[in-house]
């Protein structure tokens, strides 16, 4: 039960895409060994009320962990509240005083307001009068840090790291990313009615391949969005809808799709195809900066006016 004293994050964000029962956001089934290691710390700390700061970049998890502390604990009937920071008000935090038994979840503490820092500070000083408030925070910055630039009450700092659970970025533990891009595929092709059944090996390639700025939070997207526009029981590396850290589609992944299509075509110009494909992408890369784009791909200036002229890009 998700309770609001002021605004949560579904009022704020609105619901996540695709939720299907919570299907997407549940739960997060991960086999490398850092996640079960954080498992069954998660499993050790549940069972308590102490404070949890759960830290990791964005899109990372860690709103999905801190539910599952919370569903995992045997307070799990009292209501979860949850409270996006940048938006919640003093006197919503001074409400949780009058709450009484729940655990309380607040996203991206770091972007607390001095205001509602105080209030919270004063809430957390009358637990006698809420013994059974249990206090979750996310975080993606360095508390410390902002701590010591008087972004952050350091004695706030202290009452919250009590325990500390970090989430490992996705790009540090590639075992997940093909279990985790299955099923979210699972969950997303029984959404849409849609037969895709697998990844192809060239796509497992390519997510293996791919940085992952955004995390899990990225993969479901990527996944979500591949699936809809698949016309295959199988994903194919030039099915996935792969994007930079700033929703641009990624150069990388048309280059390594576009080359994947005129191999598939079996084309006899294929080599000049692709020459032609590999300028637009270096082009595009260096920022239209036929320089840099030269130095990049290895050729002379000359070599590369000759190569924009044969493909009537000169």
């Amino acid at each position: 039960m998700v309770l609001d004293p002021g605004t949560s994050r579904e009022a704020v964000d609105g619901p996540l895409p695709l939720r299907v029962e919570g299907t997407y956001d549940r739960y997060l089934p991960c086999v490398s060994l850092p996640m079960q290691v954080l498992a069954a710390s998660l499993s050790r700390v549940a069972a308590t009320r102490v404070p949890i700061l759960i830290g990791g970049e964005t899109g990372s998890g860690k709103s999905t962990l801190a539910r599952q502390v919370h569903e995992d604990s045997s307070h799990r009937e009292t209501p979860l509240i949850v409270l996006h920071s940048p938006t919640v008000t003093t006197a919503a935090m001074e409400g949780l005083q009058r709450v009484g038994a729940a655990t309380v979840l607040i996203e991206e503490v770091g972007d607390l307001s001095a205001p509602a820092q105080d209030a919270l500070i004063r809430v957390l000083s009358s637990q006698p009068a809420s013994p059974g408030l249990r206090l979750i925070a996310t975080t993606s910055c360095d508390l410390a840090e902002l701590a010591q630039r008087h972004g952050l009450r350091p004695d706030l700092l202290y009452r919250l790291d009590v325990v500390r659970l970090d989430i490992p970025p996705l790009r540090q533990r590639p075992e997940d990313i093909v279990f985790l891009a299955e099923h979210f595929m699972m969950i997303a092709s029984r959404s849409f009615k849609r037969d895709v059944r697998g990844l192809s090996p060239d796509a497992c390639e390519r997510l293996l391949q791919h940085r992952w700025p955004g995390n899990v939070h990225e993969l479901r997207n990527c996944i979500i969005e591949s699936v809809l526009y698949c016309p295959h029981i199988r994903l194919r590396a030039d099915d996935l809808r792969l994007r930079n850290s700033v929703g641009v589609v990624d150069p990388e992944a048309e280059l390594a799709a576009a080359l994947a299509r005129l191999h598939a075509s079996s084309s006899e110009d294929f080599y000049e195809h692709a020459q032609r494909v590999l300028l637009q992408w270096a082009l595009h890369a260096c920022g239209g900066n036929r320089v840099r784009t030269a130095s990049f791909l290895g050729i002379g200036r000359g070599a590369l006016r000759a190569k924009l002229r044969r493909f009537g890009q000169g």
